[in-house]
Formats: structure tokens, C-alpha cells, sequence
């Protein structure tokens, strides 16, 4: 069964020709004016993220102050970045720091303080911009997407270092139209999934990316990418199946016989001899194991879960040239996998 909860209804650039220059405005003018707050937008993900907890700092509209630590951070990060314009000067003037931070942030800022350097690290936290929402305010958008942690920005990586790739989250920015802001658009908000004040927009934004496909007869349950229309659907008694026209993109889950017996470690490892390069993961605990393996111009993501009959198995499988827009999907290939028999276990 397949339960289709709500797809994207625009494309990204065609929401921001309509909320940022009109619906007659230019393609260009809309990627420009999207562009331009990518700096900014991963700045923000990186100043907030703290590793340990796996968590980020929300950054509060104009009734909220910010974090004392966020801005230490935001200046700091944005001086070794050499983004919006901060500098070893910046850091040492205080004055500045509150004229920039005024000309980004809605939210009321707490006394600025010389920032010191300090090792922050050799991972690049940022931001993938997946949708935009006209908020219903005049001059305002949310564009929501997901964090990520990897050895440099997406764009920059290559395909061996996508498999570093952690997706952290999805989060949300808030803007609004302001001719006194950088770049002319005031952050009134910063949110991550896990925050309540947003689950309804965040819960919006993930039923806009994936479906979820239930198979009550097979036992198992996945969320893929909602790209995969009714009609590139394929089911049979295995699962389910489906490829773009141009097989750039396919994907498939399915159960299948335990013939071998094997249990889950001795069925990755078979799974993943014969693969150069492959990656992989096996959390006994959980009762998963993961392979991730480029061939032949492919990046192939397979989750497992074996029991004493059964293989179930999915796999999302995308051309190295996509990586940068279909590898967040692993996460939620891996994250949404179900198995009956172990829940009832």
C-alpha cells in the first residue's frame, strides 16, 4: 500500500521567483537571491551545532536573545570561513560584532565580548536548502532543508568523500523582507526538527520529500523519495520497485527467503565481499546493517534486516552526479526501514 501524505507542490526556484521578485520575475533573480543567504543560513547551522549532543541552538525572533556562546561561535566560525565579511578585526571589536549581528538577526543580542581563536575543528557543519513556504506574512519565507556535517561544503566534495556525509537534521529558517537587513532579508528564526514549535512545519516538510510504502502481507514498512510517482511504481511478491525514465534514479524494497540461514553480520559481510570500496555498518543492536558502495557511475545505499526466515532488504541507488541532492535520502531509507517481525519480537 502505498500512502501517499502530501507531495512538493512548487519547484524551489519557481517559490522563490514568486516570494522574493514575483510571480513575472526571473529564474536568475531567484537563485541569486537564494544563493546569497547560503553563507549565512550554514553559519548559523555551525554556530549552534554542538557534536556531543547532536543538537542545535534555535535562534529566536525578535522577543528572544541570542546565546551568549551562539554568537562567540557565529563570529569565530565566520572569521575562519571568511564569510560575511567578519575578520580578525571583528573579533576584537565588540562594536562591530553588533553592527553585523544587527544587520542579520531579529532576535535582541546580549553583550558582545572580544572573541578568542580557537580550534573549531576540521568537519564543515552547513545547510541544503530543499523547499521554500510562503509563510502567508507579506515579505516573509521559511526555506527548510537539512543540516549536515561533512570534510568541506557539498558542492566541493567528491564522490569518495560523500560516504563522510552525516545528515544531521532537518531545520527551518525564517526570513522577512528588510531593506535595512544584509542582503535584504532579516533571520527572524532558526529551528531544528526537534523542536515543537515547528512540528507542524517540519512534519509538512518531510511528507513533502518521501512516501511511505506499507506492505502488510511482507511485513515491512519504508519511506522513499517522493520523486518516485504512482506510475514508476512497480509491486510484486517480493515488495515494491521504481526507476526514473533515465534510470538515473531507482529504488526497491523487498523480502525475500533466509535460504542460507545466515545471520545478520553473515549476510552483510557475503552482501559486501565482492564490492570495492564498500562501507559498511552493522548495529546488532538496533538489528540493521547498512552498505554504501559506488559502480559503475552509481551511489548505492542498501539497508538489511535479517531474521531466522527472512532478508528484508531496501536499496536507493543514484548516479554520482546526484549525490549532492539524493544522499540525505540514506537517512531516511535507513531510519523509516520497519520490520513486523521485530516489532511484535
Amino acid at each position: 500500500m502505498k500512502n501517499h501524505l502530501y507531495h512538493r507542490v512548487s519547484a524551489l526556484l519557481v517559490a522563490l521567483c514568486i516570494i522574493f521578485c514575483g510571480v513575472a520575475a526571473a529564474e536568475t533573480q531567484a537563485t541569486a537571491d537564494l544563493e546569497a543567504l547560503y553563507p549565512l543560513m550554514d553559519l548559523v547551522c555551525a554556530a549552534g551545532y554542538d557534536p556531543t549532543a547532536g543538537t542545535a541552538l534555535m535562534v529566536p525572533d525578535n522577543e528572544g536573545v541570542l546565546e551568549i556562546n551562539f554568537v562567540d561561535a557565529f563570529i569565530r566560525l565566520g572569521q575562519v570561513r571568511g564569510a560575511l565579511g567578519i575578520t580578525g578585526e571583528t573579533m576584537a571589536d565588540p562594536a562591530a560584532q553588533t553592527a553585523l549581528l544587527q544587520s542579520i538577526f531579529a532576535a535582541q543580542l546580549p553583550k558582545t565580548e572580544l572573541v578568542v581563536a580557537a580550534d573549531v575543528g576540521t568537519q564543515y557543519v552547513g545547510f541544503k536548502p530543499v523547499t521554500v513556504n510562503n509563510t502567508g506574512d507579506e515579505g516573509s519565507l521559511q526555506i527548510v532543508g537539512e543540516m549536515y556535517m561533512a570534510p568541506k561544503p557539498l558542492v566541493q566534495l567528491t564522490e569518495n568523500e560523500f560516504t563522510d556525509v552525516l545528515w544531521i537534521d532537518r531545520a527551518i529558517f525564517t526570513f522577512k523582507s528588510d531593506a535595512t537587513a544584509m542582503n535584504g532579508f532579516r533571520l527572524m528564526g532558526f529551528s531544528t526538527g526537534l523542536e515543537l514549535s515547528v512540528e507542524e512545519e517540519m512534519q509538512a516538510y518531510s511528507e513533502s520529500i518521501v512516501v511511505e510504502y506499507v506492505n502488510t502481507k511482507l511485513g515491512f514498512m519504508v519511506l522513499y523519495p517522493a520523486v518516485f510517482t504512482d506510475d514508476l511504481l512497480v509491486e510484486d511478491a517480493n515488495g515494491v520497485s521504481a526507476a526514473l525514465p533515465d534510470n538515473s534514479v531507482s529504488f526497491f524494497a523487498r523480502r525475500t527467503e533466509n535460504a542460507a540461514g545466515n545471520a545478520l553480520a553473515d549476510h552483510v559481510a557475503a552482501a559486501s565481499a565482492q564490492l570495492t570500496g564498500a562501507v559498511v555498518d552493522v548495529n546488532e543492536e538496533l538489528s540493521y546493517g547498512t552498505i554504501s558502495y559506488t559502480a559503475d557511475g552509481y551511489a548505492v545505499f542498501d539497508v538489511y534486516v535479517v531474521t531466522k526466515d527472512y532478508v528484508y532488504q531496501t536499496q536507493l541507488r543514484y548516479l554520482t552526479s546526484l549525490m549532492s541532492e539524493y544522499s540525505m535520502y540514506n537517512g531516511y531509507l535507513l531510519n523509516s526501514f520497519g520490520v513486523d517481525e521485530l516489532a511484535a519480537g
